[in-house]
């Protein structure tokens, strides 16, 4: 007999689901720091729901269709990417007060001092002083009812996707205060409250409410571990513990797909729809390359693969019956963002040989059907990507300026309409390969290479400390390792990310200002703090430097442009609230802003206003990972920003940081852009016959190397501290000798000028540090190669002698006699022979470009020679590439010609010798 369904015609309350909300609410309190836990109370949240679960199908069996999306679509609303409203807390504060007929204020104050920052609990004060509902209230509202008003209201939105517009089309919508009418009207002050957070897409602030105590008591007592939030993941296993509805949806990553799925009873093998997200795979953080490696240690084939700065981009492509495609793309938070990147539209047909009309000839595509990509949106600039563009914009017109938008292709997911997910990704790579046409300046394949995963056997392959220094040498933002046999998705073999800010003293590091404070919601609901406390500072730079030099009395003006919310631990962010509060910071207001400080300030229009200025800037220590260019600002900033030490006054003052002029020439170094006037600089040279100073990419050979024994070192001693295991002799080289200790923009080496005592802030200010290289250690590496005048230069030996001498140390069976008494520069590619020529030489004899050789050898048009240097050395495998040797060859040929003092320069010579094999040739 069939079942009764118990529930009303309108279907499950939408009270009988605040009621959940409710539970989840009371009984996930957070634990203070060290107090035990058991099962139960360590993760309340998940209990909760399991409970309600079993009381939902036994009130209501059967459920009512669409209950499942119904519930996850409204108990996870920030995942709801196809809704959006356009309404964050102070318009939708402004437009429930009109709804409710009620003053404005009570409900504008939800984010004031006092309060606990959320508007759905203001709401919840302001209907409890009117509302006329018992206590045990049911609304007449279902779930479905509630649902369907969310589509109607989001279908205003032009950010919504076109299938909730399409829904309901312009003429029949009704207007957003309509809407909400019908949306509250009928809700107790428990519904509508927890209504508005789903609106707002944040139901954190009422599921996991604030401890009602001082944000010292919230930032010492409690940590990030103190409350476990209930996870999507989590609640789809509770929901169906078969685990299946969680597997469609990492496959159709969306609640409707996943939800239909379970309710369908279908079961098997899901594969990708064309116009449905795949979820993307989720990475993990590798904190050093020996970590990374660990992590992916029962893979027998990891490909380190060059990640680039842009905007995730899964590109789903349609092949129509009339030979037409139809291009879909989604964004990282799956939103369909087709319109905003139309620009690239053409290029990705290009890409995949499909024809721009449907009456051209596509005979030559391997495309017939459906095809998944994944890829990254980047900006070039002329036939580079230019990472230093943080989110450049990415509208319909493809070209801006000088830029424009190109895509990285990295992945395939799907082809001819047959599932590529389970492939291996050395597979899936190599139909990539096959499958798309790279155009230059527009479309091009990720850069990888294969990882020696035992240094003892695979000599072809570079090690992963080899391929990572290349890399922050270069700069690019990181590589991501993957391994070979991994499918998409694939839980035993995960993606994992390997970014300098990730590794402790690797991130680029400066000295900057902090001018401003302010609460940030989205910041203080993860700190789990009120108002009251500043979450997020607003950091400039002294912008006028120059004038302040000329005109002591002068005042200083910064320019703020930035904000940083991470970084500080919890005690250091305490520690700074009270620094501000107790500084007698000044209240700013954009339409009236402070007049009475020592200094003046501008405010980058793009911030958000701080709710402080402070009346004494603040020294802080930041790290980043590069830097950017926000869109309309003339300044660089640190990608990912992060405060490590905030100073006191009379621990360091503002002084000792770097002015704007000064971080602008760091900056260009560190992204690869050489100076202005550079180019304008060596043809004055080359006129007079000067040779040219060396440019970025000359250095960035020494940068690698040098980064590379650090990386290795640092590992060594993990290894040690641990206890050295089999792994670690398999894929760690040896340690070579370390040169200098790589801290890059090491702020600690910023000069200050002397004191102006006539200052209003008694200022100091600062030079530049050098080039964006690791910055040396503080014992000198090498004797200077600028002698004084009264220096005698040694005689210079020929090839002739050097031949000799390298014959008579092969007899005596040691090359490195010959090399004791010069300086090398290691040429040699191979990396196994770059390490072992390493071990050999001492390292205060070995420089890591060869423009250093020749400033040593007194090859530099006007220098001398550095008096202790008797020859200078290039040390090449015999078999290395006949390309490889004519370049360094021509450097050299080049470089004597430019040499105006020919008889006082050192000789410089090639070494060819296989240090694997002991042959060597001169």
């Amino acid at each position: 007999m069939p079942t009764v369904s118990q529930a009303s015609p309108q279907g499950v309350p939408f009270s009988f689901f605040v009621s959940l909300l409710r539970e989840i609410s009371l009984h996930s309190r957070p634990k203070k720091t060290g107090t035990k836990r058991d099962k139960y109370s360590s993760y309340p949240a998940l209990a909760t729901l399991k409970n309600w679960i079993s009381t939902l199908r036994s009130k209501f069996s059967p459920l009512p269709e669409n209950t499942t999306a119904i519930v996850f679509r409204l108990l996870f609303p920030e995942e709801d990417a196809r809704r959006k409203y356009d309404m964050q807390e102070t318009r939708l504060a402004s437009a429930l007060a009109d709804c409710f007929g009620c003053d404005h204020v009570p409900l504008g104050q939800w984010a004031a001092n006092g309060s606990s920052g959320c508007l759905g609990e203001q709401v919840l004060k302001v209907l409890n002083k009117t509302s006329s509902h018992a206590a045990d209230y049911i609304s007449p509202l279902s779930i479905a009812e509630v649902d369907d008003l969310l589509e109607e209201l989001a279908s205003h939105s032009a950010y919504s996707s076109i299938s909730v517009r399409n829904n309901n089309p312009r003429a029949t919508r009704r207007s957003k205060s309509v809407i909400l009418r019908a949306l509250y009207r009928s809700l107790s002050p428990l519904d509508a409250s927890f209504l508005t957070q789903i609106i707002l897409k944040d139901l954190r602030p009422l599921l996991y409410p604030l401890p009602h105590v001082h944000y010292t008591v919230a930032l010492k007592s409690f940590n990030s571990v103190s409350l476990i939030q209930l996870s999507k993941e989590d609640a789809m296993n509770a929901w169906d513990p078969t685990r299946q509805m969680l597997s469609i949806y990492r496959i159709r990553s969306g609640f409707d797909d996943a939800a239909a799925a379970f309710d369908a009873g279908i079961t098997g093998t899901i594969v990708p729809r064309i116009g449905t997200p795949i979820e993307i795979p989720k990475s993990e953080k590798g904190r050093a390359c020996l970590h990374a490696l660990e992590i992916l240690r029962a893979s027998k084939e990891i490909w380190a693969e060059t990640k680039y700065d842009g905007e995730r981009a899964q590109i789903h492509v349609q092949i129509l019956e009339n030979g037409y495609s139809r291009i879909t793309v989604f964004s990282k938070s799956k939103r369909d963002s087709t319109l905003d990147r139309y620009g690239v539209h053409s290029v990705i047909r290009e890409a995949l040989s499909l024809p721009e009309e449907s009456d051209l000839d596509s005979s030559s595509t391997k495309v017939k059907s459906d095809v998944i990509l994944d890829a990254e949106t980047v900006a070039w600039h002329g036939d580079k990507i230019d990472g230093s563009y943080s989110q450049v914009s990415l509208m319909t017109d493809v070209s801006s300026g000088d830029r424009h938008l190109g895509l990285v292709l990295f992945d395939i997911l799907m082809l001819n309409g047959t599932s590529l997910l389970s492939v291996p990704y050395s597979s899936r790579r190599a139909i990539l390969e096959s499958v798309i046409q790279p155009i230059p300046s527009r479309v091009i394949l990720a850069d990888r290479t294969r990882i020696a995963l035992n240094i003892t056997t695979n000599v072809d392959d570079p090690t992963l400390h080899h391929v990572f220094a290349q890399c922050l040498a270069h700069p690019e933002e990181g590589l991501i390792l993957k391994a070979g046999e991994a499918g998409y998705n694939d839980m035993r073999f995960p993606w994992v990310k390997l970014k300098r800010d990730y590794i402790p003293g690797y991130g680029d590091c400066v000295d900057l200002v902090i001018l401003g404070g302010s609460w940030d919601k989205n910041r203080a609901r993860e700190l789990r703090v009120a108002p009251d406390a500043y979450t997020t500072f607003y950091i400039g730079g002294l912008h006028n430097a120059d004038q302040l030099k000329k005109d002591p009395n002068a005042r200083p003006h910064f320019h703020i442009y930035f904000t940083a919310s991470y970084g500080l631990s919890r005690d250091g962010l305490e520690e700074t609230n009270f620094l501000i509060k107790s500084s007698d910071a000044v209240p700013y207001d954009s339409n009236h802003p402070p007049s009475n400080l020592p200094f003046t300030f501008t405010i980058f229009p793009g911030l958000v206003p701080p709710t402080v200025i402070l009346r004494e800037p603040l020294l802080a220590e930041l790290f980043g990972a590069g830097f950017t260019k926000t869109p309309r600002s003339r300044h660089y900033e640190l990608r990912f920003p992060r405060i490590t030490k905030i100073f006191r006054t009379r621990e360091r003052s503002w002084q000792d940081g770097m002015n704007l002029q000064d971080l602008h020439k760091v900056a260009r170094a560190i992204v690869g852009k050489d100076r202005s006037n550079k180019d304008i600089d060596d043809w004055t040279n080359n006129l007079w016959g000067k040779p040219a100073s060396p440019g970025v990419s000359l250095k960035r050979k020494g940068m690698a190397d040098i980064w590379e024994e650090k990386l290795i070192a640092d590992d060594h001693k993990r290894a040690r501290k641990r206890g050295w295991t089999p792994f670690d002799s398999r894929v760690l080289p040896a340690a070579p000798g370390i040169r200098s200790s790589p801290r890059p923009l090491g702020s600690r080496t910023n000069l200050r000028d002397s004191r102006v005592s006539k200052s209003p802030l008694a200022r100091r200010t600062t030079q530049a540090p050098g080039p964006s290289t690791p910055s040396p250690s503080h014992k000198p590496r090498l004797p200077s190669v600028h002698p004084s005048p009264t220096s005698s230069p040694m005689a210079v030996q020929s090839a002739k002698d050097l031949q000799s001498s390298a014959r008579s140390a092969q007899d005596k069976g040691s090359i490195s006699d010959v090399l004791l008494h010069s300086l090398v520069f290691v040429a040699a590619q191979n990396p196994l022979s770059r390490q072992q020529w390493k071990l050999k030489i001492p390292p205060e004899r070995t420089v890591h470009s060869l423009e250093a050789l020749f400033v040593a050898c007194g090859w530099n048009s006007g220098e001398p020679p550095s008096p202790w240097v008797q020859r200078g050395v290039i040390v090449l495998d015999v078999n290395e590439s006949p390309a490889h040797k004519a370049t360094i060859l021509d450097a050299m040929n080049k470089r004597k010609v430019a040499c105006t003092n020919q008889s006082n320069r050192k000789a410089i010579c090639m070494l060819e010798r296989n240090i694997l094999d002991g042959q060597s040739s001169l």
